[in-house]
């Protein structure tokens, strides 16, 4: 597993309201010393958030393209995380780098697919979300997530077995922060399901906490990553009173950034 650094290609026409939208990637491994960039084919973001019409999209391209380019030819300068920040910074338009930051770097090809479609790629994460909802975090707490799990400090527990219970639970995310925090992405029911559906995570959830699990002490989070306002209506009268009862987390679309900040702050 080779150390290496990762930076984030954004769009940002306003410095002062300081809004941006990821357009590309760049990904160095140290050692070896390895560069991969790409840029993004699709500016639909960046119509929908800046409504950038289709010239300055095409001028936009074009800057990117050079860009591109112009990383490319000083790659080989490039080799130290102190040259790679200082090339981030020496960014002075539209088309932004971001500070660089740690990646562990395994196979470098697939590592950097994985982050560009993590990170860059709306369209793949839109299409898995219809595919699976439950599996997709929101957009802030996946890039958080993301960045983490490079860092080594987010991990993926898989299953489960639930104390007393004995019955299986898949947890896609686990973070430390004094005790070991299992995070479960969750779309509830419009309907009365989703109190029964609520019911079993927070059984879950107090068994979990109760006994230590592989020697461990847990807790379970559940992420609401989709409310409609039926959904909403739901979780206000079903799920969270449960949830409260049993001592078990549950965060809403509006927590989101709040538990976000609270992860990358805590998380060792």
């Amino acid at each position: 597993m080779a150390k290496g650094f990762y930076s984030l290609i954004q769009y940002c026409p306003d410095r002062f309201r300081a809004e941006a939208v990821n357009v590309g990637l760049v990904l160095m491994s140290l050692d070896p010393h390895e560069f991969r960039i790409q840029i993004t084919e699709k500016y639909n973001r960046v119509s929908k958030l800046f409504s950038t019409p289709k010239a300055e999209q095409k001028n936009l391209k074009l800057a990117a393209s050079g860009l591109k380019s112009r990383i490319e030819t000083a790659a080989d300068e490039l080799r130290t995380v102190e040259a790679f920040s200082a090339f981030a910074a020496s960014r002075a338009n539209d088309l932004q780098l971001t500070e660089p930051r740690l990646a562990k770097v395994g196979q470098i090809d697939d590592d950097f697919a994985r982050l560009f479609s993590q990170l860059v790629e709306a369209q793949k994460t839109q299409l898995l979300a219809a595919e699976s909802p439950a599996e997709v975090l929101p957009p802030k707490l996946n890039e958080v997530f993301g960045r983490l799990q490079q860092e080594q400090k987010i991990w993926n527990p898989g299953r489960i077995t639930v104390p007393v219970y004995k019955r299986k639970l898949d947890v896609p995310y686990a973070f430390k922060n004094g005790v070991v925090n299992l995070v479960k992405p969750k779309v509830f029911s419009a309907t009365r399901r989703a109190e029964s559906q609520a019911a079993t995570l927070a059984v879950n959830g107090d068994l979990i906490q109760k006994h230590r699990v592989d020697g461990e002490k847990m807790k379970l989070i559940i992420v609401s990553t989709n409310e409609t306002d039926k959904q909403a209506k739901e979780i206000d009268d079903h799920v969270e009173p449960l949830f409260r009862e049993y001592g078990v987390r549950l965060v809403r679309p509006d927590d989101v950034e709040k538990f976000a900040a609270e992860v990358e702050q805590t998380a060792h």
